[in-house]
């Protein structure tokens, strides 16, 4: 079976405003109906046309040559552990990434690099009420077939252009959601210290910067 087209852990539409958007929407509808999504539920699209990135920013994609998705988490952790959640996930990119090409790092806080180009980049939301975090998404895009991008994007590259392969972006998807049943058991468990030592492991420093480096 085809991963986006398996309903009950992915809910793929071919055009949305922003994926993180339509989850909170599903969330929504989803508790006024009484029921729940499970961990690591996931909506994905072919075509954003209100992304968002970091901050102001935004995430430009082509259309069908990425992976632009969000997942859903109920972690146990409170509020002030959130920067765990952080590591799980960029960490979870990271070590999916590094199934297909080499040198793949985290750019902190959440963008992920090969090399010295940005290959992904992950935008996450808490939804906190009082003492307790109720729920978490994890927006992520993967730069997988596209080739030509913006002029006005400083660093962009994708797995086509790094390996000169085509990509399926389902079979990708899944990798995300194994690799990170893997990192998320660690959360659960409160394996924190482990999370936090393998994520800043993984940290990326600019080679361009320590060739500039006088002593």
């Amino acid at each position: 079976m085809n991963f986006l087209n398996n309903k009950s852990f992915c809910h793929f539409v071919e055009t949305t405003h922003s994926t993180n958007l339509l989850l909170h929407e599903l969330i929504a509808q989803h508790q006024d109906s009484g029921t729940g999504l499970p961990d690591f539920f996931c909506v994905s699209t072919d075509y954003q046309t209100a992304a968002k990135a970091q901050g102001s920013k935004t995430w430009l994609s082509s259309r069908g040559e990425n992976i632009l998705a969000t997942f859903y988490f109920q972690p146990p952790i409170a509020p002030q552990q959130q920067s765990y959640f952080n590591y799980f996930f960029a960490l979870t990119v990271r070590k999916t990434l590094s199934l297909y090409i080499n040198n793949v790092k985290i750019k902190k806080p959440n963008d992920i690099y090969a090399d010295d180009k940005k290959i992904a980049g992950i935008l996450i939301e808490h939804h906190i009420q009082g003492e307790k975090l109720i729920y978490s998404i994890a927006g992520v895009g993967i730069n997988i077939n596209q080739t030509q991008f913006d002029v006005t994007l400083p660093n962009p590259v994708s797995l086509k252009q790094i390996t000169g392969k085509t990509f399926d972006r389902a079979e990708i998807l899944e990798k995300i959601v194994e690799i990170g049943a893997f990192y998320y058991k660690k959360l659960q468990t409160g394996a924190f210290l482990e999370l936090e030592a393998e994520y800043e492991a993984h940290i990326y420093k600019s080679t361009h910067n320590m060739l500039n480096v006088s002593f």
